[in-house]
């Protein structure tokens, strides 16, 4: 049997022969243990002829992988029309069917993520797994770049700083993840890519389209270019007091100074010679 969503089925064929000369009303009943069975109740088949039928069978993540029988009971309650039933013929057959292991998991995260370079990210992913087998399996982070069909290295900057190992205890599991993801803080350009959380068992059909991803945008920070000097304005002298109608006279003033004192090293020089 194999799985289909949370309940798995299986078709089994069957069948019947009537070896008599006769037609005969059968009835039939099922035993299936921790199995579902469903199959037709009762059937005639006429003389020397043989009949075909299928019967359903279907389990639950509750039943554990391995083999299981099915009774199936066959009793005749008319032959040619007369009733049979207290001395009607019986027969019984055994069928085997197998369920097989299978693991189903899904992740339920935030949908998108907006950090600025720089930034830790922090956020938690529920992660789910319906199972039929008892197993652990280890839940851990990806990092794809947008475009990307595989996880390759991680940029600069980008690692998994998570304290604790998540891990999902089957059958039916679930757990609380929690991550903490640090960002690169020389970013020149925004990043854009997607986180994938899926467990080790599991191929998410790698890519930021998976049901297992949700997008990581992570902005490059502003360049803020510090002022030098005065402004246009001229507001640091008017914090001094000095207006803009002597400002003229203040530039004047220090260019006489500068030629005053260049004049005095000059003379000083020609009397030392």
């Amino acid at each position: 049997m194999r799985g289909f969503g949370y309940v798995k089925q299986a078709i089994v064929n069957c069948e019947l022969t009537n070896p008599t000369s006769g037609s005969e009303s059968i009835e039939i009943s099922y035993q299936s243990g921790n199995l579902n069975v469903a199959g037709p109740g009762s059937m005639t088949v006429e003389g020397g002829e043989s009949v075909d039928f299928q019967i359903a069978v279907a389990s639950t993540g509750e039943i554990p992988a391995g083999m299981y029988d099915i009774n199936v009971s066959v009793v005749v309650t008319e032959w040619n029309g007369v009733p049979v039933s207290v001395f009607g013929f019986s027969d019984e057959d055994v069928i085997e069917v197998e369920v097989l292991p299978y693991t189903v998991c899904s992740s339920s995260g935030p949908s998108a993520i907006f950090s600025e370079a720089g930034e830790d990210v922090l956020f938690s992913v529920v992660y789910s797994c319906d199972s039929n087998e008892e197993n652990s399996l280890e839940v851990s982070l990806h990092l794809l770049e947008e475009g990307s069909s595989q996880e390759t290295m991680w940029p600069s900057g980008f690692n998994d700083m998570s304290v604790d190992t998540c891990r999902v205890e089957n059958p039916m599991g679930s757990v609380n993840c929690d991550f903490v993801l640090t960002t690169p803080s020389n970013l020149q350009s925004k990043w854009e890519g997607c986180l994938i959380v899926v467990d080790e068992m599991t191929d998410p059909n790698w890519g930021c389209s998976s049901e297992f991803a949700f997008s990581l945008t992570v902005n490059e920070k502003e360049t803020v270019v510090p002022s030098v000097g005065l402004d246009v304005n001229g507001t640091f002298l008017e914090d001094l007091g000095i207006t803009e109608e002597n400002q003229s006279l203040l530039i004047g003033v220090g260019l006489g100074g500068a030629i005053l004192i260049f004049s005095l090293f000059f003379l000083y020089r020609r009397r030392r010679g």
